[in-house]
């Protein structure tokens, strides 16, 4: 692999909208870092699968749980952070602090199980899914007539209009049934699913971490039981946490380098695949990658598009976000990356803003858990045990992307601490006009109501009307781990949402027992991503996340719902 080059870029920085925060701006870099030879590389192998419903089996009962390890890309830097910061550390600039209505939108016609605990088995008729990977790592993308759930370790198939199970779960793995490398023997998770609005094809990868490959599998049609051009990608180093985003121009991902242990975080790598030539099945479709030279860029988000009718401007780069940063002297900061891509042309690319070089300002925050700890609390546990983590060192997929013809929009949000001693979910809306990528600040907020419960692993996304839904996970001392969702219209104050809502009743109606539980002895992990996706009618979105239906160990349940705002047209 060769070394990229950084230079600095011609242009200096656009001017931000500054918001409720101060920073050293006098030692920031007056021009953003810009990486050029990149590395090109032709699939390791590729084919063309048969049909995944003819080829794909239900899973081993007999695999052995697998607890997988977090791994935090700035931990150092994070805990040297906590150790000096003052006790007159700024506290959160964007707290919500109005209650407003409760939320006006409502479940869309689906609320299913999904995946996990409780989910039938088809290897064994009336029996149940036994949870085999931890976290869950839970997120689905929806097509034309069905929604695709991937978890640690399994997939099912379900259909979109009555959430009625298709078919699965099947390993992750049995994408690549029959492809003859390590794609289709190992499964490691770490799985996303997507759906190519525009092309109406699905996008599924999943990482091998050892070997350091990412496989993908491209639909030929928009059946995702049908068959799929295969690929298997060679990476750099350990391939942790990896995420995509589709754009019309490329396939773009994202992943947390480390040395090939996993032990020592090296840097993030981005990479472009050529999605004209995926789709068509090409063995030549090209992936270019590079790796920023510092450990300072880490979690980066490529931006996913929403839009299928109105494509980003022509020519516009790839936008990443990532590497939030609330430590002296970068003040209160996301930072933006750009990816240029000319797949006729891949040795032009270019990455730019490496080393935190290109800082959006956001109103001040405080990392959730300190950004490196577990500190979520659950009921019937003993006091300081079986706290759960909240990933609060980085943005949580997925970072959504509109374009509404006349400005452009991003959201995405992270868990924070808050005044109060909760955590709750901080999301921001990002603006730039057409044909920009000079991202301000719109409008941001910190949901976090003052009734002592904690709310993190959110994601987000805003559908054609401008509407935003917002869903986590909520727990507290006296609140079992739960799914609950927010949103807000554009008729609402900027920054705010609406009062929460939850996908899970507390009790069943018949016998007033509980329908929930805590977490016991999984390491106090919790998922690491949720997904909330958008129909491609630009108006219904889709929501996956975990729970427990009772209170044990490696025993997580998830759901499957749709929601809409009743204006949205």
């Amino acid at each position: 692999m060769r070394a990229h080059q950084v230079t600095r870029a011609a242009a200096v920085l656009c001017l931000f909208t500054f918001v409720s925060s101060t920073s050293a701006w006098a030692d920031r870099p007056a021009q953003p870092e810009v990486l050029t030879n990149p590395d090109v590389n032709e699939p390791l192998q590729a084919d063309v699968s048969a049909p995944l419903r003819d080829m794909a089996t239900p899973p081993r009962a007999d695999v052995p749980r697998r607890l997988i390890p977090i791994r935090r890309p700035k931990l150092q830097q994070m805990m040297n952070a906590a150790a000096v910061r003052s006790q007159a550390a700024s506290g959160d600039g964007a707290l919500q602090t109005a209650t407003l209505p409760t939320v006006l939108v409502a479940p869309g016609g689906v609320n299913v199980l999904g995946v996990g605990n409780g989910f039938p088995d088809p290897a064994a008729p009336g029996g149940s899914y036994k949870v085999q990977g931890a976290p869950s790592d839970a997120n689905l993308a929806v097509g034309d007539t069905q929604v695709v759930q991937w978890v640690n370790l399994q997939y099912a198939v379900f259909d979109k209009r009555t959430g009625a199970v298709l078919a699965g779960p099947f390993d992750g793995n049995n994408f690549w049934k029959g492809f003859g490398n390590v794609c289709e023997t190992a499964n490691q998770g770490d799985p996303i699913i997507q759906f190519d609005k525009v092309a109406h094809r699905w996008v599924a990868s999943q990482g091998l971490f050892n070997v350091r490959l990412t496989c993908i599998a491209v639909s030929t049609t928009p059946d995702a039981l049908g068959t799929y051009y295969r690929f298997a990608y060679g990476q750099n180093s350990f391939p942790d946490y990896p995420k995509f985003g589709i754009q019309p121009n490329a396939y773009f991902q994202s992943i947390n380098s480390f040395s090939n242990d996993g032990s020592t975080y090296v840097g993030a790598t981005v990479c472009a695949y050529d999605r004209v030539g995926m789709l068509a099945g090409r063995k030549s479709a090209k992936q270019v990658c590079f790796t920023t030279p510092t450990t300072f860029d880490s979690s980066l988000l490529p931006a996913d598009l929403d839009s299928a009718d109105v494509l980003p401007p022509t020519g516009q780069p790839e936008v990443f976000l990532g590497s939030i940063d609330n430590t002296p002297p970068n003040g209160n900061v996301i930072y933006k990356y750009l990816f240029n891509i000319d797949f006729a042309h891949p040795r032009s690319a270019t990455f730019t803003g490496a080393g935190g070089t290109m800082p959006i300002p956001v109103a001040d925050f405080q990392l959730a858990c300190g950004g490196f700890s577990a500190c979520i609390p659950q009921p019937a546990v003993a006091p300081g045990t079986d706290i759960l983590d909240s990933l609060g060192d980085r943005l949580m997929y997925r970072l959504a992307y509109r374009n509404f013809s006349d400005h452009q929009s991003w959201v995405v949000s992270h868990s924070v601490d808050t005044p109060a001693g909760q955590v709750g979910e901080r999301w921001y809306e990002f603006r730039a006009a057409q044909n920009s990528t000079d991202l301000a600040v719109y409008q941001q907020g910190t949901y976090a109501p003052a009734d002592g419960n904690y709310r993190w692993m959110g994601s987000i996304a805003m559908d054609k009307a401008g509407n935003i839904a917002l869903g986590y996970s909520v727990s507290g001392t006296s609140t079992f781990p739960s799914i609950n969702y927010t949103g807000r219209t554009p008729l609402d104050p900027p920054g705010e949402m609406e009062t929460e809502s939850s996908l899970l009743a507390d009790v069943d109606p018949v016998t007033g027992k509980p329908l929930r539980g805590s977490q016991l002895n999984d390491g106090d992990r919790w998922g690491d991503y949720t997904s909330m996706a958008i129909d491609a009618d630009g108006c219904t979105f889709w929501y996956t996340n975990q729970y427990y239906q009772t209170t044990s160990s490696f025993n997580w349940s998830t759901r499957i719902a749709s929601l809409r705002f009743p204006h949205c047209p």
